[in-house]
């Protein structure tokens, strides 16, 4: 029985594991998301590469609640053709309680003026 009972509690600590790993996608509109710490999470940004203007983080210095564990591309264009939209992913880890607001530009580099921005609201619970 109480072997049983061990692995009824380690199946119950692995599946909670689990779900601490699942990567949690931001509401599209009130870009808001709610994480517990050890939590992922993936923000989309629609860009067009070939223009010169991408998508920046502009106040990860101010940000202490999350790190950034990485960003990605995406295309479904033919290869080589230019001028078609793509995919930016940024994914975020949480690492401590708290609300901050992750701030983004859609700009070229070295230019102060923005075509878009987005503001993305993180809670760590």
């Amino acid at each position: 029985m109480k072997k049983l009972m061990y692995v009824c509690i380690i199946m119950c600590l692995m599946g909670s594991c689990q779900s601490q790993k699942k990567l949690v996608s931001v509401d599209r509109e009130t870009n808001e998301v709610d994480l517990k710490v050890g939590q992922s999470c993936e923000i989309a940004f629609s860009t067009n590469a070939s223009t010169g203007f991408w998508w920046q983080w502009i106040n990860s210095d101010e940000v202490t609640i999350v790190d950034s564990v990485g960003n990605r591309y995406h295309s479904n264009a033919p290869q080589g053709m230019v001028g078609a939209s793509s995919m930016r992913y940024w994914k975020f880890q949480a690492k401590e309680k708290g609300t901050q607001t992750l701030k983004f530009v859609y700009a070229r580099q070295n230019i102060k003026e923005a075509v878009r921005t987005r503001e993305v609201t993180i809670t760590v619970k």
